[in-house]
C-alpha cells in the first residue's frame, strides 16, 4: 500500500466513521448519564472522557486531512522525479568517468599548451565539484 492508498484509506474508512460515531455516542452518553447517573456515579467520569477524547480527535482528523495528508501525497509525487535525478546523476557518473580516462586523469600531454593546461584543470574542478554535489543531493 502506498502513503498516498493509506492516507486515502484512512480518510474513507476511519476518519469518515469516527465523524459518524463520535457525536452519535457524546450525544446517546448524555442521555444515558441523565438518566443513570444517580446509581452509577462513574458515568460522571465516562462522560467527561468521552467528550474530551472527541475534543481530541476532532480537530486532530481535521490537520491530518488538512495538512498532513496532502504533504504526505506531495511527498510521494516527488518520489518519481526524485528516482529520474537520480537516474541522471548515474548518468552524469559515467560520463565524469569517461571523461576522466580520456584525459588520462587530467595529465596533459607534453606538447599540451597553456589553454590545454587550463581545459584539464577545468575538468578536474568540475568533476570534483559534480560528484560532491551529486553526493550532497543523494544523501
Amino acid at each position: 500500500m502506498t502513503l498516498t492508498e493509506l492516507t486515502e484509506h484512512l480518510e474513507s474508512t476511519h476518519h469518515v466513521y469516527l465523524k459518524k460515531t463520535l457525536p452519535r455516542l457524546v450525544a446517546l452518553m448524555d442521555k444515558v448519564h441523565q438518566a443513570h447517573s444517580p446509581r452509577h456515579p462513574e458515568l460522571t467520569r465516562l462522560q467527561t472522557v468521552v467528550e474530551n477524547l472527541r475534543a481530541d480527535l476532532e480537530p486532530h482528523l481535521l490537520k491530518e486531512e488538512q495538512i498532513l495528508f496532502p504533504l504526505i501525497r506531495q511527498l510521494e509525487a516527488a518520489q518519481g522525479p526524485i528516482r529520474v535525478m537520480r537516474s541522471e546523476h548515474d548518468g552524469a557518473g559515467e560520463l565524469l568517468k569517461e571523461m576522466r580516462t580520456l584525459t588520462n586523469v587530467y595529465v596533459v600531454p607534453k606538447d599540451g599548451c597553456q589553454s590545454f593546461q587550463l581545459l584539464y584543470e577545468g575538468l578536474k574542478e568540475l568533476e570534483e565539484d559534480t560528484h560532491i554535489h551529486i553526493h550532497k543531493e543523494n544523501a
